[in-house]
């Protein structure tokens, strides 16, 4: 009697095993289906892009073949030539001496400087196609694209200390709101880059972390969904856009390059971060800061395949809607 009621618990534990492995399975290949195809994918497209965004995609400024350490900027660009691909795109990087992405001619007297994160380098598209490029086609005036992955406003001031500036006449300073800790490090002084050892352990975590086991999807997913209630009470406690602004205006007002010379245009596609910045500036005594214009373009996001399905990076078609907007605000200028 006994062995035959064990008997019946085995056969229904290893039943329950073979669903479970199996339903385990189909939801890892779900999910494996789903960043090949997103366009079809029955999960949430919040989640996907989600999933694709802390777990699935390779980081530029962590590949050794893209990127190098740099002590006072963390990293650059690596000088010569790579491929950065991801799920929805694969881009040749052509990287000039100074360690950003655009050609040595650029270096040679610009007249517009463009700084920024991954957006202002081009992230997920050409060269061609990325906005600082629409810039120089529409204005004709020399472009530098300075703008580097992650670099908050900190270091992207740090990189214009290193441009040549003689015939600088407009800044394009494109604002995310991920700049936010790199700069209240540095008005509260703590501000530091990471160390050469640092640095390389964090390219070792990612390509760890890009390593495919079996399961991972469905485990990233699991991990994922069980961290959503705490990132929707981070989502109510996120710094406000004033809070964001203060720091900003605080970092251009040490900045270690005299800003008065030129036009400076910040560009920013985060919501209410133009309206909170804007009306601080005019109120600051700063020289600098008394210059500033502003160019809300957070109504890119409207646009038909202005954004890529899972990553959060503008296509072509969004990168050309700013790059025409900042040609219009800047306007075509003779040489002097």
């Amino acid at each position: 009697m006994v062995s035959s009621v064990l008997r019946r618990l085995i056969a229904l534990l290893l039943q329950g095993g073979v669903i479970l492995f199996i339903t385990l399975g189909l939801l890892e290949g779900l999910v494996g289906f789903s960043f090949r195809f997103p366009a079809l994918s029955p999960l949430p497209r919040s989640i996907l892009r989600q999933m694709h965004v802390l777990f699935d995609r390779n980081i530029i400024q962590v590949m050794p073949a893209c990127a190098t350490y740099d002590a006072t900027l963390t990293y650059t660009l690596r000088p010569g030539s790579c491929t950065f691909a991801s799920r929805e795109f694969s881009n040749t990087y052509a990287i000039n001496a100074l360690g950003v992405r655009d050609d040595d001619v650029s270096l040679e007297r610009p007249r517009i400087v463009v700084l920024g994160d991954s957006i202002a380098m081009g992230w997920g598209v050409d060269h061609a196609d990325a906005f600082p490029s629409v810039v120089e086609r529409l204005t004709g005036q020399r472009t530098l694209n300075a703008g580097v992955s992650s670099y908050g406003t900190v270091r992207e001031l740090r990189m214009l200390e290193r441009v040549d500036r003689q015939a600088v006449t407009d800044v394009i300073l494109q604002y995310s709101s991920n700049d936010l800790v790199e700069n209240e490090q540095l008005v509260s002084g703590r501000f530091k880059t990471l160390s050469r050892e640092d640095y390389e352990r964090t390219v070792q975590a990612q390509a760890d972390m890009l390593r495919y086991h079996p399961g991972k999807y469905t485990l990233n997913l699991f991990v994922m969904m069980r961290n959503l209630a705490r990132a929707r009470q981070a989502a109510d406690t996120a710094p406000s856009r004033e809070r964001e602004a203060r720091a900003f205006l605080d970092v251009l007002a040490q900045s270690p390059v005299d800003l008065t010379p030129y036009r400076v245009t910040v560009l920013s596609l985060e919501p209410g971060f133009v309206e909170a910045v804007r009306p601080l500036a005019v109120a600051s005594p700063a020289p600098a800061i008394l210059r500033l214009r502003f160019l809300d373009m957070t109504s890119v996001a409207s646009i038909p395949g202005a954004y890529y399905v899972l990553d959060d990076h503008p296509t072509g078609i969004g990168h050309d809607a700013i790059g025409r907007a900042l040609a219009t605000a800047i306007g075509p200028r003779s040489d002097p």
